[in-house]
């Protein structure tokens, strides 16, 4: 079995670990010392290599996932073998949250990277949620904000181009996984046509096009196979879109 097919290794910590999670990580926000202490006793920690099939679509619904080190994307992919990348995680990102509603993953999740993962079981998960109460009302939270992103998602993709579509998520990318440079926002990830293309559910060719007609606008520019976008500008371009499609 190759490396990148191999699943990630776990490593169960100590009940009296220093818990691992910061102020950043919104399941864990506003949580007491004595709750911070039964949180580190219910969670174990992931290493894999990169490319590494995390949990793979139709595998059990068994744990919940939060980054540590590294990316994660999460992927469908259609009958036809179509891939979209639906997101791509950073640290202190939770993923997984869907195993409470359904027995069997509903899409993949690969390694980037190599990554770390924090990792709480099924049943370890439901032992907090009835034993921290700070945790239920977080998770609520971030569910709610999960459901809004996709209807608020759906709605764009129904009534939008792809190059509006294109324009979106890379200023997503930029305030995710951006550093600030003389010239712009550096998206620090090396992804390709065909990865910006499954982002969005076009193909890759539409995306090297209109790529280059926001170069020839002096929206982005490229180094070294990484975008850096002038956000400003960017931000200016989907407005006058969203007015001119909101005329017609």
């Amino acid at each position: 079995m190759s490396d990148a097919n191999a699943r990630p290794t776990t490593i169960q910590l100590a009940g009296n670990a220093v818990p691992f999670f910061v102020k950043g990580i919104e399941l864990f926000q506003a949580v007491s010392p004595k709750e911070a202490e039964r949180i580190s006793s219910l969670y174990a920690e992931r290493r894999c290599v990169k490319g590494a099939t995390i949990f793979s679509e139709g595998d059990p619904s068994d744990a919940l996932y939060i980054v540590k080190e590294g990316l994660v994307k999460l992927v469908s992919v259609s009958e036809k073998g179509t891939e979209t990348i639906l997101h791509i995680l950073k640290a202190d990102e939770v993923f997984g949250e869907l195993f409470l509603a359904e027995g069997q993953r509903p899409f993949s999740a690969v390694a980037i990277g190599a990554v770390v993962l924090t990792v709480i079981s099924r049943e370890n998960f439901l032992i907090l949620l009835a034993s921290v109460p700070t945790v239920s009302i977080n998770f609520a939270r971030l569910l709610s904000k999960r459901v809004m992103k996709v209807e608020r998602g759906l709605a764009e993709f129904s009534h939008s181009w792809s190059y509006h579509r294109l324009a979106k998520v890379l200023l997503d990318l930029a305030d995710k996984h951006g550093e600030e440079m003389p010239a712009g926002t550096l998206i620090a990830l090396r992804l390709t046509h065909e990865d910006l293309a499954n982002l969005i559910g076009t193909t890759r060719e539409t995306v090297t096009t209109q790529i280059n007609r926001f170069e020839r606008m002096g929206l982005l520019s490229r180094e070294d196979r990484q975008l850096i976008l002038k956000k400003s500008r960017l931000t200016e371009f989907i407005h006058s879109e969203e007015m001119r499609l909101a005329q017609q």
